[in-house]
């Protein structure tokens, strides 16, 4: 996928989520990041985060289960905001 496109699908991703709460903690995430800066491979891994169902990021930012090791430190970064 073109880099100008995995910027504007995570963007989507992290505004039209199930839940608000969800909408918010994503919001205020992406306010603290430089999408234009990371280098896709970043891009990659956050687009593969923010694709997952709200219950299973819920779970990972919230400490109920252990979060895959592709997404630890992006998981840490949500608990700092949460």
């Amino acid at each position: 996928m073109e880099r100008s496109l995995k910027i504007k699908r995570i963007r989507f991703l992290a505004s039209r989520r199930s839940s608000s709460e969800m909408e918010v903690l994503l919001g205020k995430f992406l306010e603290r990041v430089d999408l234009e800066s990371l280098e896709d491979k970043e891009l990659d891994r956050m687009l593969s985060l923010f694709s997952l169902l709200d219950t299973e990021l819920r779970d990972y930012i919230y400490g109920f289960k252990e979060a895959p090791e592709e997404f630890k430190d992006l998981i840490l970064k949500l608990r700092e905001i949460s």
